[in-house]
């Protein structure tokens, strides 16, 4: 079992923010500058050895940029398969295509992010793939490392096309044209501004990006889709949407927001071989955990232990209304590795969950809860102080323990959560009805230091808790409008409170209380169904039990949560997959 501190950066990426790529990318030209001239003097400005250690750079992400187009083309041109052909010439890349292309048009501007796709471009030629090279800056406004950029390409055969707008991108802005222009293409690469652009888009580019939409074929982006705005955050009109975009050296936590997401499509990394000792002067303590990193993570098993050595863990959950995710919570956690698993549940559900549940130890929360409830229709169907002896008692047997799913808001349930949870001694996951009940404490407004913030600080036990966004703001307040702030809210929330807060939705983000931060792009909407959320505490909670910390059993429930969620999803589809298909693709994700 691999500890997420253990991992190397380019194993845990961390997610930078455009000034931090930017700052980054110029400390590793000056150092590998350096290295060129053998020496230690400083450099200053963008000397020669600076801006061949840029091209170095950018021919390393021209490189990568050309596998992606290879990998898309392949993708999005099955239908005319014409078996396993290489086809490659000069200094191209070995690289399989199985396709037979038509042409890909590449899109460049005058800066950086235009000299990466000259590299493109370049090897495209070198490849025998049809290219086309559309300009949307003349050719002396090329400088530095895109300059030595395009003296390759043209040396290669390489021409530029000065882009033309379709007179209906001009004079109807907003408005696709009516006859596509560039739908003979198979591909379009968008290298015009890349990451770092801001503002609204100059007429010619708003003009690129309409004349693309128009022709209706897929686009990778190179480093951020024209028209997304890096320093607001946010996708300006017109803006690519592109069907994968290729970040260059790190991930940025624009690529996977609900505002950029939906521009930058997939997005995938290309590292760039950055020295690990400047990388780790830039980090901001933010990362981006993928699936990548399960198996690793996975907690060791004991072939020669018996049920409770490989964990122990206890759920509190269901009410008369609520039954399901008990049950769903418990199966997660039977599935997902735990060797014993306790449902703690009111007497009056217990036959339901029974005829549900074979494997779990059951304890009957008895029917003494009428003394304590607020009706007669309480009276045995929900969580009440009353039970607290008994849950505690059971509790200590346990290496975790869960509350919340389906627990009800009764005033008698909230009554007993506020009173156990700082008697409890194990790791905890606090999740749904239970984390309603801290709300409470928030007597006027919510804010993360209001009343349930100074309430989680006083529970000395490690804890997760695992709000969605409607949870998360009657504990804490009101969530940033853009999700580019979430993370320094929740990591202020998570030092504030010493707990994990795993704070649901697409994407998911984990924060510790020493202040890391997890990205876990998932964006699923067949997830997005009540009893999801019953699935992942279970799945932690096992975790917890077998052995991980706090942190690394939110990052890594999560992770396997979005894996079998995609799993179902590619056999039940989006609109039919239920939250027991996500448990039941559990044994693939792990595996």
């Amino acid at each position: 079992m691999k500890l997420l501190d253990q991992f190397s950066f380019t194993e845990l990426m961390p997610a930078l923010s455009t000034e931090g790529m930017r700052a980054l990318d110029k400390a590793a030209k000056e150092a590998l500058a350096k290295d060129v001239r053998q020496t230690d003097a400083p450099i200053e400005g963008e000397t020669r050895a600076a801006i061949e250690a840029g091209y170095e750079l950018m021919k390393l992400a021209g490189t990568a940029l050309f596998k992606k187009a290879v990998e898309v083309l392949d993708a999005y041109r099955g239908d005319v398969y014409c078996g396993d052909i290489y086809r490659g010439s000069g200094n191209a890349p070995e690289t399989q295509i199985r396709t037979a292309p038509r042409s890909v048009a590449v899109f460049v501007g005058g800066g950086n992010n235009g000299g990466d796709g000259l590299v493109l471009a370049k090897l495209l030629i070198e490849a025998g793939i049809p290219c086309t090279t559309y300009s949307l800056a003349a050719a002396d406004k090329f400088q530095n490392e895109a300059k030595m950029a395009l003296d390759d390409f043209v040396q290669a055969g390489g021409r530029l096309i000065p882009y033309s707008p379709a007179a209906e991108s001009l004079s109807q802005a907003g408005t696709a044209p009516r006859t596509p222009r560039f739908a003979d293409f198979d591909l379009i690469v968008d290298c015009m501004l890349g990451n770092g652009a801001y503002g609204e888009l100059r007429e010619l580019y708003a003009a690129a990006v309409r004349d693309i939409a128009a022709s209706n074929i897929p686009v990778v982006a190179a480093d951020a889709p024209t028209g997304y705005d890096s320093q607001e955050h946010v996708r300006r009109e017109p803006c690519t949407r592109a069907c994968e975009t290729l970040l260059f050296g790190f991930p940025r936590l624009d690529a996977y927001t609900r505002e950029g997401g939906p521009a930058f499509g997939e997005a995938s990394i290309a590292p760039l071989g950055y020295p690990a000792g400047i990388v780790e002067q830039f980090s901001e303590n933010t990362f981006l955990a993928t699936e990548a990193l399960i198996p690793q993570m996975l907690p060791a098993r004991d072939d020669w232990g018996d049920k409770r050595t490989q964990g122990c863990a206890m759920i509190v959950a269901g009410s008369g209304d609520m039954p399901g995710a008990a049950a769903l919570c418990t199966q997660a956690a039977l599935r997902s590795g735990a060797g014993l698993v306790t449902l703690a549940s009111p007497e009056a559900v217990m036959s339901v969950l029974q005829a549900k549940l074979s494997e779990p130890v059951f304890v009957n929360l008895q029917d003494i809860a009428g003394q304590d409830a607020d009706s007669t229709d309480d009276r045995a169907t929900a969580l009440s102080p009353a039970h607290i002896p008994q849950i505690l008692e059971k509790a200590a047997h346990n290496q975790a323990l869960a509350i919340g799913p389906g627990i009800g808001s009764a005033e008698c349930t909230r009554d007993a959560v506020i009173e156990i949870l700082p008697q409890l001694n194990c790791p905890l996951v606090i999740d749904a009805d239970a984390l309603n009940a801290i709300a409470t404490h928030n007597k006027t407004s919510a804010s993360p230091t209001s009343g349930a913030a100074s309430y989680l600080h006083s529970i000395e036990t490690a804890a997760i808790l695992t709000p969605h966004r409607r949870e998360f703001e009657r504990l804490f307040g009101a969530l940033p409008t853009n999700d580019i702030d979430i993370p320094k809210l929740l990591r202020d929330i998570a030092r504030n409170t010493k707990k994990v807060i795993l704070l649901k939705g697409a994407p998911t983000f984990v924060a510790a209380p020493d202040g890391r931060v997890f990205i876990v792009p998932a964006h699923n909407s067949g997830l997005a169904k009540g009893g999801s959320g019953d699935v992942l505490t279970g799945i932690i909670t096992a975790l917890l039990a077998q052995g991980l910390s706090t942190c690394e059993a939110a990052v890594l429930g999560a992770l396997l949560h979005q894996k079998a969620g995609r799993i179902a999803r590619t056999k039940m589809g989006a609109f039919s997959m239920l939250p027991s298909d996500v448990i039941g693709a559990l044994p693939q994700a792990f595996n």
